[in-house]
C-alpha cells in the first residue's frame, strides 16, 4: 500500500476516533486535537528511529523509503505499543475527576489503540509485533520480529537499494 494511503487511513480514523471519543465527553474539539496526536502523530517514532540510525543528516527520501530499518536491522518504534493503551486507561482513572485530563487520556489511548489495529491489518503483521515488550525480547531485531517471508521482503529491498 502506497504510504500516502497508509497515512491518509490513520489520519481519518485519528479525527474519527478523537472527535466520537471528546464528543461523548463534551469536548469535541479536545477529543479531536487529542486524536490527531494519539492516533496519527503516533508514527512521529518512524522518524526517532531515523535520527537514532542517521543522526541529523536528514533525506526526506531514504525516510520516507525505510532506510532506517533497512540500514540499521531494528525495529524499535517506541510509540507503537499495546502496554501503552492500559497505562493510559489507569492515567485517566486518576484523572477521572478533571474532565479534560480524562478526555486528553481516554482520546490518546482509543486513538492509539485503534492506529495500532488499522497497522495490524495494514501492515499484516502479528498482533505480538506491536508489543514494545515483545520486540525488546527480541532485542528488536528485524529478523527475530518479521515472519521468514516477511524478512526475505526485507533482504530483497536492502539488496535492490543497495543497503
Amino acid at each position: 500500500m502506497p504510504l500516502y494511503i497508509h497515512l491518509s487511513i490513520h489520519f481519518i480514523l485519528a479525527v474519527i476516533t478523537g472527535y466520537t471519543v471528546g464528543r461523548y465527553f463534551k469536548k469535541p474539539w479536545l477529543g479531536l486535537l487529542s486524536g490527531i496526536v494519539g492516533g496519527f502523530l503516533i508514527d512521529l517514532d518512524h522518524l526517532l528511529e531515523y535520527f537514532l540510525v542517521f543522526g541529523w543528516h536528514f533525506n526526506i527520501y531514504n525516510f520516507f523509503d525505510g532506510h532506517q530499518f533497512l540500514t540499521s536491522g531494528l525495529i524499535r518504534l517506541f510509540f507503537h505499543a499495546w502496554e501503552y493503551v492500559p497505562i493510559l486507561i489507569l492515567i485517566a482513572w486518576f484523572f477521572r475527576k478533571n474532565l479534560y485530563a480524562k478526555t486528553i487520556v481516554l482520546v490518546l489511548a482509543s486513538s492509539g489503540l485503534v492506529h495500532l489495529v488499522s497497522d495490524v491489518f495494514i501492515n499484516n503483521y502479528p498482533w505480538r509485533n506491536y508489543s514494545l515488550i515483545y520486540r525488546y525480547h527480541q532485542h528488536f531485531q528485524a529478523e527475530n520480529i518479521l515472519s521468514e517471508a516477511q524478512y526475505q521482503e526485507y533482504l530483497e529491498s536492502r539488496l535492490i537499494k543497495g543497503l
